[in-house]
């Protein structure tokens, strides 16, 4: 996963849908080993989705943590993808509803956008204010 590819399958954007994660993360690319492991030299891909997982973790288990403990458990590269893939949609499930949320609502982009202006615009006042004391205007 990377936001600076090309690709859109390259990264997860809150606006994807379950589905779209899943397909993501079911084309990232791994390796031919069929087991999860930690190890961010031999096998980046399945070491990354490790850190994706461990983001989502919610028990705050680290990759290397979670790679050590889905070792143990013998997981398939198969079923560790969609793991991978279901916490990643499950947590961003409440971002992605929000942002909907605030594109439907009519008015407020602009609405939040203009009193940040005017916030900005009392903020620089202030700001000049000091500036002009300062060097005696």
């Amino acid at each position: 996963m990377s936001k600076s590819a090309p690709s859109p399958l390259s990264r997860i954007l809150i606006t994807d849908t379950p589905s779209t994660i899943t397909q993501k993360i079911s084309s990232a690319l791994t390796d031919s080993q069929n087991n999860v492991s930690w190890d961010p030299i031999s096998r980046p891909g399945v070491s990354n989705l490790l850190t994706l997982l461990s983001s989502f973790d919610e028990h705050g288990c680290s990759a290397q943590e979670l790679g050590e403990k889905l070792k143990r458990e013998g997981m398939g590269l198969g079923a560790f993808k969609k793991l991978v893939a279901g916490a990643v949609a499950e947590g961003l499930k409440g971002v992605r509803e929000e942002f909907e949320r605030v594109l439907a609502e009519e008015g407020y982009v602009e609405e939040v956008a203009r009193r940040g202006a005017v916030k900005a615009r009392e903020s620089a006042e202030e700001t000049m204010v000091l500036v002009r004391e300062a060097v005696g205007l």
